[in-house]
């Protein structure tokens, strides 16, 4: 068996094989080398004052330990690679080349301008993590093709990706009033997925009128 058979090629997902080692060897210099990482992190308080105004991007570089960084590589990696070829098959490859690298953008930067202007007044609350573009990709996903069928050992009611969004939707709303999770930038997950939600439904108009087919 060969790596190719089980793995994406280059030309099928270009940005898989570009972002995710860019963000591991960041995020690897980051966990030793302090002023590095101190470079890259997102300050709220300090980017509504006009400073740092680049970490809306480079925070995503970076982050807190290997479990966070090995999810949202793993997660990159494969969804980064569902976008591209669902791009590539309603659009063509010049879409899907242009429009992946474009929306990973937008997941990066649009969750952090959100939580920037609810924390600009705290000087403590400082981010990292490309978790916003992980779970923007999540919600596009589910709701680029809203009627692809699908099932659920736990939740027996769903039977495409709609009902799998709403079950995401419905988990990451909750996670908000968990208090214990502290650690988690709940809130930032929950908009992030809104977010790529929003772009997949956008880009193909017809994932609306199949959003409601398949709820009702």
């Amino acid at each position: 068996m060969k790596f190719f058979d089980i793995f994406p090629t280059f030309a099928e997902s270009p940005y898989s094989y570009i972002v995710v080692p860019i963000i591991l060897v960041c995020s690897m210099i980051g966990f030793y080398n302090k002023s590095f990482f101190h470079a890259l992190i997102l300050h709220p308080y300090e980017i509504a004052r006009g400073k740092r105004i680049h970490t809306l991007l480079t925070s995503a570089l970076i982050h807190r330990n290997w479990i966070h960084l090995l999810f949202n590589c793993i997660v990159i990696f494969g969804l980064g690679y569902d976008m591209c070829a669902v791009l590539n098959q309603e659009y063509g490859p010049l879409i899907a080349y242009i429009g992946t690298i474009t929306i990973f953008f937008l997941l990066i930067i649009l969750p952090n301008i959100i939580q920037t202007f609810f924390k600009k007044n705290d000087f403590t609350f400082t981010a990292v993590g490309a978790s916003g573009l992980s779970f923007g990709l999540f919600g596009f996903s589910a709701l680029f093709f809203p009627l692809q069928k699908t099932s659920s050992h736990i939740f027996s009611f769903v039977q495409n990706t709609t009902h799998r969004w709403i079950v995401g939707l419905v988990i990451l709303i909750l996670l908000t009033f968990v208090g214990k999770l502290k650690k988690i930038n709940k809130q930032l997950h929950l908009a992030a997925y809104l977010i790529g939600s929003i772009v997949a439904l956008m880009i193909r108009h017809t994932s609306i009128i199949e959003m409601y087919q398949a709820l009702f």
